[in-house]
């Protein structure tokens, strides 16, 4: 049965997927022709996708909050200061030339790459650790379609473009020429398990953090709200 399936399944690739293929190259996709697809700017993915400004940097929208479980204040552990829905989803454009600022929230915050260009998140944790990890399209270069953010730990991002080179430290931090942030931006989705509550969200002073980590003095200037 095995070697018959094993059989069956080349058998199918071999003789349907060039056909599939060629005929998506031929059309592109949405029937454009390859070459010359569309890209939309910042703008207008912020005019469809109804995004507006997130207090910590970029653009958002809330598009699911999960009511079907509630959960109550008293059910979570202390840092958890209001009631709350078991969990949420948004959609987060960052454009370049912006940052989403330094914060942390008590759960786990997992981002979804989209579109546009690669996007870094940096994190800091309580014991001085720096860690930083590119999300995006180019698995081969180590960039990753999905991550999650511990709970509890200071957090930016930035578009990944917009610094020339680094030390993965947080020692050096070389900020790369200006781009048009109507063509060079990210798009990501963001899920928060229990739900993102505004009123957890605490941003972070650069001076308390130069205190964790003064090795990584330099992101924590960049990432960290003026």
């Amino acid at each position: 049965l095995s070697l018959s399936l094993s059989t069956h399944l080349t058998s199918y690739y071999i003789s349907y997927w060039p056909v599939r293929l060629c005929s998506s190259v031929a059309k592109g996709v949405g029937g454009t022709k390859m070459g010359s697809p569309s890209r939309r700017s910042a703008s207008e993915v912020t005019s469809m996708l109804e995004l507006k400004p997130h207090p910590d940097g970029g653009f958002y929208k809330e598009t699911f909050r999960d009511s079907s479980i509630s959960l109550a204040k008293s059910q979570l552990p202390p840092q958890y200061k209001v009631d709350r829905s078991i969990s949420t989803a948004i959609y987060f454009l960052l454009p370049s030339g912006s940052v989403a600022h330094l914060h942390r929230i008590p759960c786990a915050e997992t981002f979804h790459f989209y579109m546009g260009e690669p996007i870094t998140v940096f994190e800091l944790h309580d014991d001085g650790l720096v860690k930083l990890t590119v999300l995006g399209p180019d698995l081969g270069a180590g960039q990753l379609p999905q991550y999650t953010v511990p709970p509890n730990t200071w957090f930016g991002a930035f578009p990944s473009k917009d610094v020339q080179s680094y030390s993965p430290d947080g020692r050096s931090l070389e900020i790369a020429p200006k781009r048009d942030p109507e063509q060079h931006y990210s798009l990501v989705g963001v899920t928060c398990a229990p739900a993102f509550q505004f009123e957890d969200n605490e941003v972070a002073a650069s001076i308390d953090l130069f205190a964790l980590a003064p090795e990584a003095k330099p992101f924590i200037s960049y990432l960290a709200p003026q």
